[in-house]
């Protein structure tokens, strides 16, 4: 039975299209709005079709409105235990449970494959997840990142207040001798010296899906990996003359690397590195955007540098929202509920539903909870796969961090990108490959492997999120009473397991809680991770004032061109930008007799004369 006519009895909705009596907790917008008043108005030209590279003056009644280092909204009133910034307790007053005791107990290693999902979704989300969200961290003063463990990994007598601190119990089964995992706070509104209560976590890249992660969210950022030549980015060539990314200057201070001239690769994002496929995609985005480039230089030649950056910047960027709500977001969320909340493009016409009152800017309970759930589809291995769609071979995923020098030998690039096509996802769910919940690593601490998972759960306490039974009113549920109440999105088994951890029903961590919900049907996330998700997407599309559906505004598309964009696949991305022959209808799917491959000649370009000036 397709999942999708599966009978929901409790149907999921986004908050700001349900009725107020139905959505509890859901912020007023003078309240959603509070950080406005922490950071300065820029100056904005009314007149600029392009966007900024900060996201500054999208929105030109709110400029700061998704800016890069702002702070994040909330849609949900903060739970901190002093009202302003500390970490909440429990109902009783005592510490909650350390998170990493909750992760070994709930969030354990078990291989749960998803039934025809692939890798590519995950790994997509984790674009879009950059794309709008980059945590800064605290740091003591001129001295460099804030080290909250000693250095034999063992626990300070004293820890700096900039610190959240995860102990690691002696009993406990860690691959890693420490004791201590070091989790330094984030940035927020009090380091900026504004003091609304409570704190606001900075957001260190723009909030809008503008693919920042390929062309930076500052002038600076931007203009180091441009080639100021026909608007292309810069680039070095590898195997068979193929383009990827320009190295870093020195490989050892942002890659695990033991030489400066290693593969490690720069743009506009610096997590880039943090494992292959993440390098992988982005280095399909640079060549899409300076095979766009030519393109446009070939039906314009009396464009200068600037102006054919700025158009092919344009049109990736359409491109990629256009793939994250026509292909992404329904796999996500479920098409019924994308439909539903009008989160898909329209198939005609332009929209005229921008909100300039719509607040875009990327929300803590998205960025620190709801879309950190995707790290549960990562697999512990990574395949690299051939034409014939047979595994060549496979890599540990923990061998490989920040270690992206393998995607340029022979022609892995394109094994890893089939990989990607043909790997199934992890289930999302409790369940976390070993991989990253002990293995991980972060630069400059390369030699000390880190729970990623336990960090995650941290770092929702962190942007004071309130606990679950907080969101399930806020997404139209009933609350919690006691634990047995939770048996209308969870199974017995793991409300048991809380119970046994939590003292109280309403000290469950969110993030926690919302892994064990059930499936909607159609979608990958339970009801409030899918509501949550859905209120961000549902503010990153109709806040965005370039959103690329939208007429009527500067910068807006001709018809001619929006009906070229609306041709985008990541199927026909994926063509363009490596010598991969074949590639399934629906690219977040694995291929079957369903969802078949098709030849790359098959797949219609777009045709960009429609881009061509008189």
């Amino acid at each position: 039975m397709d999942d999708e006519l599966v009978l929901d009895p409790y149907p999921s909705k986004i908050p700001s299209l349900m009725d107020p009596s139905t959505s509890i907790g859901f912020l007023q917008p003078q309240e959603i709005n509070l950080a406005d008043q922490c950071f300065p108005r820029p100056q904005c030209d009314f007149f600029n079709p392009f966007r900024t590279m900060d996201g500054s003056c999208n929105n030109l009644q709110y400029p700061t409105w998704g800016q890069a280092n702002t702070a994040s909204t909330r849609i949900i009133q903060a739970n901190y235990s002093d009202g302003y910034a500390q970490p909440r307790k429990s109902v009783s007053g005592h510490e909650l449970p350390s998170a990493r005791k909750i992760r070994t107990a709930i969030l354990q290693d078990v291989d749960k494959s998803s039934p025809k999902i692939n890798l590519f979704v995950m790994q997509y989300s984790q674009i879009v997840t950059h794309d709008t969200e980059f945590t800064i961290l605290k740091e003591l003063g001129s001295n460099g990142p804030l080290k909250c463990c000693n250095k034999d990994g063992s626990t300070p007598e004293i820890i700096p207040k900039e610190c959240l601190q995860i102990k690691i119990s002696d009993d406990n089964n860690s691959h890693s001798k420490h004791r201590c995992l070091s989790v330094p706070r984030a940035l927020d509104t009090s380091d900026r010296g504004c003091n609304i209560k409570p704190v606001r976590q900075m957001n260190g890249v723009s909030s809008f899906i503008d693919a920042s992660i390929l062309y930076g969210s500052d002038h600076e950022t931007s203009r180091s990996i441009r080639t100021f030549k026909n608007g292309k980015l810069r680039r070095q060539l590898g195997p068979n003359g193929k383009s990827y990314l320009p190295n870093v200057k020195k490989a050892t201070e942002l890659c695990n690397v033991t030489y400066d001239s290693t593969v490690c690769y720069v743009t506009g994002d610096p997590r880039v590195n943090i494992q292959p496929d993440m390098a992988v995609v982005t280095i399909l985005l640079m060549r899409l955007h300076n095979y766009l480039c030519d393109e446009l230089r070939s039906l314009n030649p009396k464009w200068d540098d600037e102006r054919i950056y700025q158009e092919a910047r344009r049109l990736l960027i359409a491109m990629h929202q256009h793939i994250t709500y026509n292909e992404l977001v329904p796999v996500i969320l479920g098409r019924d509920f994308a439909r539903e909340n009008y989160l898909l493009p329209l198939t005609k016409g332009f929209d005229d539903s921008y909100d300039q009152y719509l607040n875009p800017t990327t929300t803590t309970s998205f960025t620190a909870a709801a879309f950190r759930s995707l790290h549960s589809s990562i697999r512990g291995f990574i395949e690299l796969v051939n034409e014939a769609r047979k595994i060549t071979s496979k890599i540990r995923l923990s061998d490989f961090f920040f270690k992206p020098d393998i995607i340029q030998k022979q022609d892995n690039y394109d094994s890893f990108t089939r990989g990607l096509l043909t790997q199934k996802a992890q289930e999302v769910d409790q369940y976390f490959t070993e991989e990253i919940s002990e293995l991980a690593v972060r630069i400059p601490d390369r030699h000390q492997h880190i729970d990623l998972i336990s960090v995650d759960l941290e770092r929702g306490r962190d942007y004071g999120e309130p606990s679950y039974n907080k969101f399930r009113q806020l997404c139209g549920l009933s609350e919690a009473k006691t634990f047995d109440n939770l048996i209308d999105q969870m199974d017995k088994k793991d409300i048991d397991a809380l119970s046994k951890i939590y003292e109280h029903v309403d000290d469950v961590d969110y993030y926690v809680a919302g892994l064990l919900e059930k499936s909607k049907p159609g979608s990958m996330l339970g009801h409030t991770f899918q509501c949550v998700v859905g209120e961000m997407f549902f503010r990153l599309k109709y806040g965005d004032r370039f959103y690329y559906e939208f007429g009527h505004q500067i910068g807006s598309f001709k018809l001619g061109q929006l009906n070229e964009i609306r041709k985008t696949t990541l199927g026909l991305i994926v063509c363009i930008t490596s010598d991969i022959y074949s590639v399934q209808r629906n690219m977040f799917e694995i291929p079957s007799s369903r969802n078949p491959l098709v030849p790359c000649n098959s797949i219609p370009k777009l045709n960009l004369s429609a881009w061509k000036e008189e």
